[in-house]
């Protein structure tokens, strides 16, 4: 599946005054749905700054923004013949989800805290996952339960269960219409259509459509008549046949509009794509884009510089080039698995690139859209549905205490609010009220009644009245002065920033240092403690190649004391055994950005020199000499030839759940401790998605970014794996620091194989190494499907 942006637009007149807000931010408000505000000619730079601090969202798009999580699922053909992109001509009967559950489906996204799931009810391949009385080619054609089961009307009667909202998708791209003397792409002229053609419930509508118009409308129709309310509908803008089709966009948004009035559009006026599959927002994330297109809030847009750019929407974009300055807020889409559809042997995403994207997505002011493909008997893999599970019950215990409970706000020094606008309404959860200082800057102190440890800030701004903030700064007291702990650029919806390491202090101070031409409005002032920089080790269930000595358990080197006298009872100690070990679990794959091994102290230290050290996230093959331990895929390693202090410290720079310390020769392996740090300086990486398929010997090209989430930059290398056969890829450059771009050329030869492949980019820095993907369709051209 490719998450392509279909469209963009809009605008609504709107007379724009120099008031600071209609009313005090503290009243429970409404969206004041300004979502489009056209651009003049005569426009000055502050007269743009000026309308766009006061576009607002509609009421369908702040319920949107404050659902957060959203599931998507891709189901389908390509569920059972292995692709992702399918031809159109597979026949319904490889259909057959014999075990189909989407009681699991739904209920596996609602316990990690998802509020929406999304289906794909037809995906490029244009089978129908629902009986239509427009096309025979989807379940009501295959065998399964003799052509009557209706997989999305299980999904919806499963969301309504289980009070989960319903999204659906209907690829507008459709390759089985596409096929000789088919309705995509065929040419036909637009004519007075009735839709629905055949009857159903609901209103009837006239249109001047061409045949595939007609046909995608009177299906559409039927998904937004039949299943009760819908409140997402998801039109993707990957076109494999390279624009055969033009698409009645205008028709199509006037009937979701009228069908499912409180339904919001992705593809469409409401809500954009973020420009990577990735699951990851820009470091400056707006929500006001500058765009083209009709003067019509439902009606298609535009963004004037683009879906992918590292910058659409910032204070230079803001020119008069553009027509309308639109809310037109980001979806940031992303997969579980490798591929959006099931396919045999793919595993899921750890849980520690989850919760990097859950900061780099919803803590970035997009909602974040996380596919699962379900197996071929129609459940969810047991990997994938306890990913899900812990994912839920890692995101609710970093946010389950915030360090804000019983504290106090004020204006700093020099610092006045607005009537009504109180520092203390940044405490009182509740978005819809707000702090908000006289200027464009200003500061706010929050005393926490005592001295309390966090390292990690959430910020948002009441976007009922606008977004506002370019700018802001996070301080801690030292007890005599104040240091900045953070800073970043844009806030909105929510701001979740990640501070370098564990902070103690009794109070903290927000600083706002630049907003556009407004003041801004500060909701949310909240501090959380995730325990990422604790030490990971602490307690966990360690082994030894064996244990000869009392008092000498694998379990002294987690015990949290350092002290380096084996006869206090703190230390690990084996036997004389060839490639002595030592290891330990963590439970969970994690990011390790260094280890600590701290050795004795009374005698001995030999007993820990010329050693390995492992991460993976397998358990270990201890029968292995190291080297080739360290040859086994997936398996990170360090080798050390001199003796340990107290301490040595070593970068790791990767994820892992299972640590092992391993002798070079014979002999005796002792710990005083062993400590597994996160990285204290971390980045995410993006790729831009190709839009279209690749013929064997042509090219495509993909932006790479990445993005500091923690500390400062670093050196990070890009290379790619997953190539077809034949495939190049060229990075320019292939060093880069966290936070800059690369341009990635991936070029096929003219033997590649035909097929779909997902290319992943790494990203290897000092104390991390991350990934991104991309689904690389190579085809016979356009006119072969």
């Amino acid at each position: 599946m490719r998450n392509r942006i279909l469209a963009a637009a809009a605008a609504l007149t709107m007379l724009l005054g120099g008031a600071v807000l209609t009313a005090p931010a503290h009243a429970e408000a409404r969206a004041a749905g300004n979502q489009v505000v056209p651009i003049a000619p005569t426009d000055t730079k502050e007269d743009l700054l000026r309308k766009a601090a006061q576009v607002t969202p509609s009421e369908r798009q702040l319920a949107w923004q404050r659902e957060e999580l959203t599931g998507f699922i891709h189901f389908g053909p390509n569920t059972y013949t292995g692709r992702d992109l399918g031809l159109g001509t597979e026949s319904p009967n490889v259909l057959q989800p014999t075990g189909l559950d989407t009681d699991q489906w739904i209920s596996s996204f609602k316990d990690a805290g998802f509020k929406k799931v999304v289906l794909t009810a037809k995906h490029h391949d244009g089978m129908l996952l629902f009986p239509s009385q427009y096309s025979s080619y989807g379940v009501a054609s295959s065998s399964w339960m003799d052509g009557k089961g209706d997989i999305v009307k299980s999904f919806t009667d499963s969301a309504r269960k289980y009070g989960v909202k319903v999204g659906l998708y209907l690829s507008p791209a459709d390759l089985h219409e596409a096929q000789p003397g088919g309705t995509f792409g065929n040419g036909s002229e637009r004519r007075t259509s009735r839709i629905p053609a055949k009857g159903g419930s609901g209103p009837s509508f006239t249109f001047e459509v061409d045949d595939y118009n007609r046909y995608y409308m009177n299906t559409l129709h039927e998904l937004l008549t039949r299943y009760g309310t819908v409140s997402e509908v998801w039109l993707d803008g990957y076109d494999p046949t390279h624009g055969r089709q033009p698409y009645s966009f205008k028709d199509w948004y006037r009937m979701i509009r009228t069908l499912q009035p409180s339904a919001v559009v992705f593809g469409g006026p409401d809500i954009r794509w973020v420009g990577n599959e990735d699951g990851y927002a820009r470091a400056s994330e707006w929500s006001v884009i500058p765009s083209e297109g009709a003067a019509d809030p439902d009606d298609r847009r535009v963004p004037t510089h683009g879906a992918t750019a590292t910058d659409i929407a910032g204070d230079s974009k803001l020119t008069t080039e553009s027509e309308h300055l639109a809310w037109f807020p980001a979806e940031c889409d992303a997969r579980l698995q490798p591929a959006w559809f099931w396919h045999p042997g793919q595993p899921p995403k750890s849980l520690a690139a989850l919760e990097s994207m859950y900061f780099g997505s919803v803590g970035r002011n997009c909602q974040l859209l996380l596919n699962v493909g379900p197996d071929q008997s129609g459940r969810f893999g047991t990997a994938e549905a306890d990913r899900l599970r812990e994912f839920g019950e890692r995101i609710r215990s970093v946010f389950a205490e915030d360090l804000t409970d019983g504290a106090t706000a004020a204006d700093d020094a020099g610092t006045s609010h607005t009537p009504g606008n109180t520092p203390a309404l940044v405490l009182d959860d509740n978005d819809s009220t707000a702090w908000q200082p006289t200027g464009t800057t200003g500061s706010l102190v929050v005393d926490l009644g005592g001295r309390k440890r966090f390292n990690t800030v959430a910020l948002q701004e009441n976007i009922q009245v606008g977004q506002r903030v370019s700018s802001f700064a996070v301080d801690t007291w030292d007890g005599s002065a104040w240091k900045q702990a953070a800073s970043a650029t844009t806030i909105g919806y929510k701001r979740l920033l990640r501070l370098g390491a564990v902070v103690e202090t009794s109070k903290v101070r927000l600083r706002i240092l630049g907003s556009r031409a407004l003041p801004p409005a500060i909701s949310t002032v909240g501090l959380h403690h995730d325990g990422a920089d604790d030490n990971l080790a602490l307690g966990t269930p360690a082994t030894q190649s064996s244990s000869t000595q009392p008092g000498g358990a694998a379990t002294n080197a987690v015990d949290g004391d350092t002290g380096g006298d084996f006869f206090k009872g703190s230390v690990s100690h084996t036997g004389s055994d060839r490639n002595a070990w030592w290891r330990t679990d963590l439970g969970a794959s994690v990011p390790i950005g260094r280890v600590a091994l701290w050795n004795r102290t009374d005698c001995c230290a030999a007993r820990l020199s010329d050693y390995w050290v492992f991460v993976s996230d397998t358990p270990f093959d201890t029968s292995l000499p190291p080297e080739q331990q360290a040859a086994r895929p997936g398996v990170r390693s360090r080798h050390q030839t001199t003796t340990a202090g107290t301490s040595t410290t070593l970068t790791v720079g990767t994820s892992g759940r299972y640590v092992m310390v391993q002798l070079a020769g014979t002999g005796v392996l002792s710990l005083a401790e062993f400590q597994a740090f996160a990285p204290a300086h971390d980045f995410s990486v993006t790729a831009e998605q190709p839009m279209t398929s690749v013929t064997p010997g042509a090219s495509v090209t993909s932006a790479v970014g990445t993005t500091v989430t923690k500390g400062s930059p670093q050196t990070v290398r890009l290379s790619a794996t997953g190539l077809p056969e034949g495939a190049t890829a060229t990075f320019e450059p292939d060093r880069i620091q966290s936070g800059a771009g690369s341009r990635l050329t991936l070029r096929t030869s003219p033997s590649t194989p035909l097929g779909d492949y997902t290319v992943k980019v790494v990203a290897t820095g000092a104390e991390a190494t991350h990934s991104a993907q991309i689904t690389l369709s190579v085809t016979g051209g356009s006119a072969s499907r």
